[in-house]
């Protein structure tokens, strides 16, 4: 199992048109073969702060997710839409305690 996690800091000014991309773009990935889970969601306590989860079955379906079109897509717009780097930390577990 791979798990992704992490958070962006996002334009105020462009919370709108993100919350749109980023519904559209977890709907894709959720759809994707191996998604176990895909989460794209609001930190309450920090404003324009997007938190990412997402889970895969395992490196291939990570590895096949990380090149399709419409993750290359969204990563290009996240990050004209950011006012910094994203923090991201990514786990893979091979299904042993």
């Amino acid at each position: 199992m791979v798990i992704v996690y992490g958070h962006v800091s996002v334009d105020p000014g462009r919370l709108d048109e993100v919350r749109a991309a980023a519904a559209e773009f977890q709907a894709r990935c959720r759809s994707e073969d191996g998604c176990i889970d895909y989460t794209l969601s609001w930190d309450t306590g920090e404003a324009a702060t997007l938190c990412l989860l997402e889970a895969w079955t395992g490196e291939p379906a990570h590895e096949v997710h990380r090149e399709q079109e419409h993750v290359k897509e969204w990563t290009a717009f996240i990050a004209s839409a950011s006012l910094a780097a994203p923090v991201f930390k990514r786990h893979a577990f091979d299904g042993t305690a």
